[in-house]
C-alpha cells in the first residue's frame, strides 16, 4: 500500500466511523474506485482500533465511572444498590446487553452480512436508508429521559439496530443514536449510549472479522504502515466525534441525511456506469 492510500483510508475511516455517514460504506465504494482491492483484513483492524482508542478517551470520565463501581462491588463487598446513585453499573449491564443482541444476530446472520460488502451496489440504498433513519430525527423532541428511567427493551432494541448496521451503508452511529432518540431518550445519553456502545463492538467485531473472514485477502502490513493508519484514524476520529456530539446537543443531527442521499445518487451512478 502506497503512504498516500494509507493517509487516505485512515482519514475516511477516522470521519466516517463516527459521523452517520457509515464508514463501511464508504470504505467498500472508495475501495471499489481506488481499485483497492487487496487491502490487509489487518489494516482494517488498525484503523478500528485507532477510532476505538479516541472514543476512550472522549468517554474516559463515563468509563472511570464504570470501572470504579465495578471494582467497589468486586472488592469492597458492597452491594450493587450501595453504589446505584450514579447508576453505572446500570448502563455497563446494559451495555453487555445491548453487546450480547448484537453479537448474536451477527453470528447468526455473518454470512449473509458478508455477502454485501462484496455487492458494491447495494451500498447505495444502504446510504440512502441511513438519509431516510437520520431525516426522522428532525421530528423527535428533545426528552430527558436518562438510565434510570429506561428499561430493559432499550438495550435489546438497540442491540439489534447495531447488528442491523453491520450492513455497507448503514451507519452504526446514526442507527443507535436515532433509535434511541426514538425510544425517547435524551440527546446526550442517546450519543453517550451509542458511542460507549462502540467500543466493545469496534474491537469485537474487528478481531471476529480477522479471525474467521474467508475473503481471502492476506495479511501482510508492515509496522510503518500499521503506526501511521492507527493515529490518523484516532485523531481524525476524535475530531469527527467532537464535532458531532456538538451537533447532536443541537438537534442537528438530521442534517447528515442529505448528505447520505447525494453520496446514495452518486455512488450508484458511478458504480452502475
Amino acid at each position: 500500500m502506497k503512504t498516500s492510500d494509507i493517509l487516505f483510508l485512515g482519514i475516511l475511516q477516522g470521519l466516517t466511523e463516527f459521523i452517520p455517514i457509515s464508514s463501511s460504506g464508504h470504505l467498500v465504494i472508495f475501495q471499489s474506485f481506488l481499485g483497492l482491492h487487496n487491502v490487509p483484513i489487518l489494516f482494517d483492524l488498525i484503523l478500528h482500533l485507532g477510532t476505538g482508542t479516541a472514543v476512550i478517551i472522549v468517554y474516559r470520565g463515563e468509563i472511570g465511572k464504570i470501572l470504579h463501581d465495578i471494582f467497589t462491588v468486586a472488592f469492597h463487598g458492597k452491594k450493587p444498590e450501595e453504589v446505584s446513585e450514579k447508576h453505572s453499573l446500570k448502563l455497563f449491564f446494559y451495555l453487555v446487553i445491548s453487546t450480547g443482541v448484537t453479537g448474536i444476530l451477527g453470528l447468526l446472520f455473518k454470512d449473509m452480512l458478508e455477502e454485501f460488502f462484496y455487492r458494491p451496489l447495494y451500498v447505495p440504498i444502504f446510504l440512502a436508508t441511513t438519509g431516510v433513519i437520520l431525516l426522522f430525527t428532525r421530528f423527535t423532541k428533545n426528552r430527558s429521559r436518562e438510565i434510570a428511567e429506561l428499561h430493559a427493551d432499550y438495550p435489546i432494541i438497540i442491540g439489534a439496530v447495531q447488528a442491523f448496521s453491520m450492513l455497507p451503508g448503514i451507519s452504526r452511529s446514526g442507527a443507535t443514536i436515532s433509535a434511541g432518540l426514538f425510544l425517547g431518550a435524551a440527546r446526550g445519553f442517546s450519543s453517550t449510549y451509542s458511542f460507549l456502545l462502540a467500543i466493545p463492538s469496534i474491537f469485537g467485531a474487528s478481531l471476529v472479522s480477522f479471525m474467521m473472514s474467508s475473503s481471502g485477502r492476506g495479511n501482510q502490513l508492515d509496522v510503518h504502515a500499521a503506526l501511521i493508519g492507527y493515529f490518523i484514524s484516532l485523531l481524525s476520529g476524535y475530531a469527527a466525534l467532537k464535532i458531532l456530539l456538538r451537533l447532536i446537543k443541537n438537534g442537528k443531527l438530521y442534517v447528515f441525511s442529505f448528505y447520505c442521499f447525494a453520496f446514495a445518487i452518486t455512488a450508484f451512478v458511478l458504480l452502475r456506469y
